[in-house]
């Protein structure tokens, strides 16, 4: 999923969000797609909302709410989700970001939520960023508005890994292959129920991950994963 807007550093507009939706909903009736990754033309990720065709009365609530409700499907979908932040990330590119399930960005990239600066505030990520990094690091973010490097994301556990921009590519290749080696079921079950990890009381959590573990068990994926490990021993 390429966001193609490089004139204006791929930052959203009304037509933006309406086709975010409806990308978003075509991955998610495909079985065939394992991994999606997200990443922008040019030198941005992603920059947030169009400025212009805000202050301009070209982009409504209703337009907002609709990229929002494309980013909780996305966050929802049991497809493996990377964010390859290849340039800035900010606004609502960095809160496209944390919807993914794992971010990779070139050490140089800068991200920030700068929506109060607009008198905005930054959707859910109010509720997804201090779930990631800390109550205290996210109100830095959200209430300063002020950007961080890739690298320091890392630090904090924004980003999960930067690497230099002439690495970018390899690493992002690398990733893919990574998720594509995992076993989908389990794979699917494990992001289904970490993504609720917060939102859940242990109980309930433990009888939806005991349902969860019976069918990883009852599974092609868990017989072929232990024939491979049979396999293994018997060439030792």
């Amino acid at each position: 999923m390429t966001f193609d807007r490089p004139d204006v550093l791929n930052a959203g507009n009304a037509r933006f969000a309406a086709e975010l939706a409806e990308v978003v909903a075509a991955l998610g009736a495909r079985d065939d797609v394992r991994v999606v990754v997200m990443t922008g033309a040019g030198r941005a990720f992603q920059t947030g909302v169009d400025l212009k065709a805000l202050a301009a009365g070209e982009l409504s609530l209703a337009d907002l709410v609709r990229w929002e409700d494309a980013m909780t499907a996305l966050e929802r979908m049991d497809k493996l989700v990377i964010a390859a932040i290849n340039g800035h990330c900010i606004g609502g590119g960095l809160q496209l970001a944390l919807v993914c399930d794992y971010r990779l960005a070139a050490e140089d990239a800068l991200l920030s939520l700068p929506a109060v600066k607009e008198c905005l505030i930054p959707s859910m990520a109010l509720y997804r960023l201090p779930r990631l990094i800390g109550l205290a690091r996210a109100k830095e973010l959200i209430l300063l508005g002020e950007p961080i490097t890739a690298r320091e994301g890392e630090r904090i556990g924004l980003v999960n890994r930067a690497v230099p921009p002439a690495d970018f590519p390899k690493a992002l290749d690398e990733t893919i292959e990574r998720f594509l080696a995992l076993p989908p079921v389990s794979v699917t079950a494990s992001k289904r129920l970490s993504t609720r990890a917060f939102d859940l009381d242990f109980e309930s959590f433990r009888e939806e991950m005991n349902a969860a573990l019976a069918g990883c068990f009852a599974s092609d994926d868990h017989q072929r994963a232990m024939a491979t490990i049979r396999s293994k021993k018997r060439s030792r």
